[in-house]
């Protein structure tokens, strides 16, 4: 995609990456500014969380199943 450009888009939002290689996160009138390098950080947090959190309700429905 080039240098700049939308990267990603939701009906929770939008991320892009400006001319000067921010990359953006808006997200119902939330704003977040990274440069790349912190924002790959962010993602791999937010990430990490969403596989902790899939893992967690994965454990409750198996245990009612029981």
């Amino acid at each position: 995609m080039g240098n700049n450009g939308q990267l990603a888009k939701s009906n929770l939002g939008s991320v892009y990456r400006c001319i000067h290689g921010v990359v953006h996160i808006h997200c119902r009138g939330v704003s977040l500014h990274f440069p790349e390098d912190a924002f790959l950080s962010f993602a791999t947090l937010i990430k990490d969380a969403s596989s902790k959190l899939m893992d967690e309700t994965i454990s409750r429905l198996l245990e009612k199943g029981e």
